[in-house]
């Protein structure tokens, strides 16, 4: 009786882990898969199952990405020799060759025979975390667009194709200015200038954070009068705001503009932040 209560907790736990679970007979055949094995994988169990494990599901390496099939298989390692590897890599063929951490344990069946189970690690929780913070390396909290480092990053990726291509390209820079930007409303300052500048851009024009008290945007296919247009647009938007007292304090927008026209291709952001300097 303890036995069968023991049995049917295993089989509790094959059910519902969040970590895929693959059993795998002396062939390499994938004899049972719980449904985390199903997901992680991307292969079902009516198509999965009868099927050897290498190549079609999951492919084992080792840490530095070299296949084991061949050299060391810890498949074999498990069934033949009952050797355990607590610490593999597999490379999931149906995911793209997403790579998952993993370990390989021998097994018994009932009638005795040699099995071994497959463990892959479900990461999808780290994946999600990793990728939200390096969405906040990318992202400036306050405002919402690209962060000063990333910005830059773009910026010299779209002028050096610019330049290949021979395509027109502007910069605008946005400076605020005023004892706001000192205070407790800030944010909530710098907030509504980058509302009203997100909502002039084009889908394919490029915005940065790139310091406390400006925003820098790159232009794609634009030229003096396309960047004149975008600073027109702002300035209407930021004038409503304040009409309806969602800007407040004594804020101050001042905007410069560079051009290939006028400034080349390397000094665009340059050429902007002078012009702005001029008109303040």
């Amino acid at each position: 009786m303890g036995f069968e209560i023991e049995r049917e907790r295993v089989k509790e736990l094959f059910q519902h882990t969040s970590d895929g679970v693959m059993v795998i007979d002396r062939a390499l055949r994938i004899v049972a898969l719980n449904p985390s094995a199903e997901r992680l994988t991307a292969c079902s169990a009516d198509t999965a199952l009868g099927q050897r494990v290498c190549n079609e599901v999951a492919v084992c390496q080792n840490a530095e990405g070299f296949e084991l099939c061949e050299t060391a298989c810890p498949g074999l390692a498990a069934l033949e020799r009952q050797e355990t590897s607590p610490v593999l890599e597999v490379n999931l063929p149906g995911r793209g060759g997403q790579t998952a951490p993993a370990a390989c344990v021998p097994l018994k069946a009932v009638d005795g025979s040699a099995l071994a189970m497959i463990l892959i690690r479900d990461v999808t929780d780290r994946a999600a975390l990793e990728e939200e913070i390096l969405s906040v390396d990318r992202v400036d909290r306050v405002s919402g667009f690209y962060a000063r480092t990333y910005f830059d990053d773009l910026y010299r990726r779209e002028v050096k194709l610019a330049e290949r291509q021979r395509r027109k390209l502007a910069a605008v820079v946005v400076s605020m200015s005023g004892e706001v930007l000192d205070g407790p409303d800030a944010d909530q300052a710098i907030r509504a200038v980058g509302e009203a500048v997100r909502a002039s851009l084009r889908k394919v024009d490029i915005a940065g954070r790139y310091d406390h008290a400006a925003f820098a945007m790159v232009l794609l296919d634009t030229d003096s009068d396309g960047a004149a247009s975008l600073v027109s647009r702002i300035e209407a938007r930021l004038k409503a705001q304040k009409a309806e007292g969602r800007l407040r304090g004594d804020l101050s927008v001042s905007y410069g503009v560079g051009t290939v026209s006028n400034d080349g291709y390397a000094g665009l952001i340059k050429a902007a932040k002078h012009a702005v300097k001029r008109v303040e």
